[in-house]
């Protein structure tokens, strides 16, 4: 069967950020191939799968740093690593699903069923060696890619899709029963099968017999030895865990507050970001004193309703606590920075001592996006106001940026669509910088506990992107 022609991997267009990837893991050695999904690789759908040798993975997380693709830690992950990355400019996540082992079954991608039957086959080393270079691109040696891409199919899925069945196919002409992956699953084949009939079966397009097969195959390889592979699982796993939970530990969560004059868009632009975040995002509104406008109060509710702003604010940064706990990430709409804002009379002085305190009554977020809308386009979006009061907000808005650390004044004009784009694409680099530097002592310029800026610390908000 070895002596047809080898199937080269399909060559496509590959995503710029997929193909700016690539480039770095090459360009620092780091031995990888891509694992399945040849045909996907201009637009991927779901995560791009790559075996990568597992004493590279530190070099890969910094190789894939500048590029603002960093890992992403979750519980039950296994031996598997994922990274994501963000292409502001067709708007894209992509996520890259690590392999620096091939092994097959639960135990692989779950958190406490490493004791369950699985398919451990060794054979990463010898696939990495024998990887062909197609179009720019690793890829697998054909009679491997198979092998891999037969067994994800049957042991790990439990179904052959529907994308993999032409591949499969496609495959199986070239595919060997006496190479180093053919000869592991024929040793564990069930009763009545060997590595040729899976091939045969293959091509004959018989998937529901072949997953069957897939069902029986951790069994066989963990019936001569249960008890003592089965002990070698949970220790292995015991293993990974304060590994696992040294990363968890760091970069857990990320908060963005985003200020703005009423009309700038915020609410749209804090929703539109929390549905389509690539990573789990919620929405804190944090305003303080909205829907108080206009409202007649004697001094004594005024009083209790200044009162229990600090605890409302303690009540919505607790909230927000709960789901950065979860490695979420969490919107602010609006902030406590907008009582820096300067009051309006009366009893300005009374005022700026209370917002002063109200402004730093809670931690500060990671990143502050503060929206600029010209004055010509908030008169047209608010014509009721008049156009020199909108325009001394705007001057404060931008004098606030100024004093916040971690501030980015950010542009309001654009489409609701534009404004999402820029806004993830700052969140994402300003999150990525802190997952690359989690293990890095904390600076001045990084706690949150310091919201405002010394006066003579002044700079450039966009510099904060950089």
């Amino acid at each position: 069967m070895n002596a047809d022609p080898p199937v080269p991997v399909e060559t496509r267009a590959v995503h710029p950020l997929l193909a700016d990837v690539f480039a770095a893991l090459d360009a620092a050695e780091i031995r990888w191939c891509l694992l399945r999904g040849e045909a996907t690789l201009a637009a991927p759908s779901g995560d791009v799968d790559l075996l990568v040798d597992p004493s590279q993975i530190p070099a890969m997380e910094a190789a894939l740093a500048p590029l603002a693709v960093v890992p992403i830690d979750k519980w039950g992950g296994g031996v598997h690593r994922s990274f994501l990355g963000y292409h502001a400019a067709t708007d894209q996540w992509i996520e890259l699903d690590v392999e620096p082992e091939l092994a097959y079954g639960p135990h692989a991608s779950f958190l406490v069923n490493w004791m369950l039957p699985s398919l451990r086959t060794g054979v990463a080393a010898g696939c990495l060696a024998r990887r062909r270079r197609e179009g720019g691109v690793w890829g697998l040696d054909p009679d491997d890619a198979f092998w891999a891409l037969l067994l994800h199919c049957i042991v790990d899925k439990g179904s052959v899709a529907e994308r993999h069945q032409g591949r499969l196919s496609h495959l199986a002409p070239v595919a060997s029963p006496t190479g180093e992956f053919g000869e592991l699953v024929g040793r564990h084949c069930p009763p009545g099968w060997d590595a040729t009939r899976i091939i045969e079966a293959a091509a004959a397009g018989s998937w529901d017999e072949l997953v069957a097969v897939g069902a029986e195959l951790p069994r066989q390889a963990t019936a001569a030895h249960p008890l003592a592979t089965r002990a070698e699982g949970l220790l292995r796993g015991l293993g990974r865990l304060p590994a696992g939970a040294w990363r968890m530990r760091h970069g857990r969560g990320f908060s963005v507050a985003l200020l703005g004059p009423d009309g700038a868009g915020k609410s749209t632009l804090s929703s539109g970001i929390v549905a389509n975040f690539g990573l789990p995002a919620s929405l804190v509104y944090m305003g303080l004193w909205q829907g108080e406008e206009g409202q007649r109060r004697s001094i004594l509710r005024a009083g209790l309703a200044a009162a229990n702003r600090p605890v409302k604010v303690w009540r919505r940064y607790l909230n927000s606590r709960y789901h950065r706990a979860k490695g979420e990430l969490v919107i602010f709409d609006r902030h406590v920075y907008d009582a820096l804002l300067p009051p309006a009379p009366p009893l300005v002085w009374a005022k700026r001592l209370f917002f002063g305190f109200l402004a730093h009554s809670a931690p500060g977020p990671h990143l502050v996006l503060v929206l600029d809308l010209p004055s010509e386009v908030t008169i047209q979006r608010r014509p009721e106001e008049r156009p020199d009061h909108l325009e001394a907000l705007r001057a404060q808005y931008r004098a606030l940026a100024e004093r916040l650390h971690r501030a980015q004044l950010m542009s309001a004009a654009g489409t609701p669509d534009e404004m999402r784009i820029d806004a993830t694409d700052r969140i994402w680099r300003a999150y990525a910088t802190r997952r690359s530097a989690r293990g890095a002592p904390q600076g001045a310029g990084y706690s949150p506990e310091a919201p405002v800026k010394a006066p003579d610390t002044q700079r450039d908000p966009s510099a904060a992107s950089h």
